[in-house]
């Protein structure tokens, strides 16, 4: 599934679990007339891969910024990453 795939079921199920948007009318049940539960469930299951695989990918880009670090004099090696700073 695609990531933008995944984020616009998830962006229409949390607009109309607050019904907001085309949700404001008070119809609830026109939502599941757009999407099954099947489907919905697997729009998590898909997001919750890819959360998992950024995960490991950001470990292990942590890995090698500090091998990396550990090459430099010490000047260069207190420089941090974007990534690094706080947004876990």
């Amino acid at each position: 599934m695609k990531t933008e795939q995944i984020i616009k079921t998830l962006q229409d199920h949390n607009d109309w679990r607050r019904e907001v948007g085309k949700w404001d009318n008070g119809e609830k049940s026109n939502y599941f007339d757009t999407i099954s539960a099947y489907e919905l469930g697997q729009t998590i299951d898909a997001a919750i891969e890819r959360l998992q695989t950024l995960e490991k990918k950001l470990v292990e880009a942590r890995i090698e910024a500090d091998i990396v670090r550990s090459f430099l004099d010490a000047d260069y090696a207190r420089w941090t990453f974007p990534w690094e700073k706080g947004n876990e």
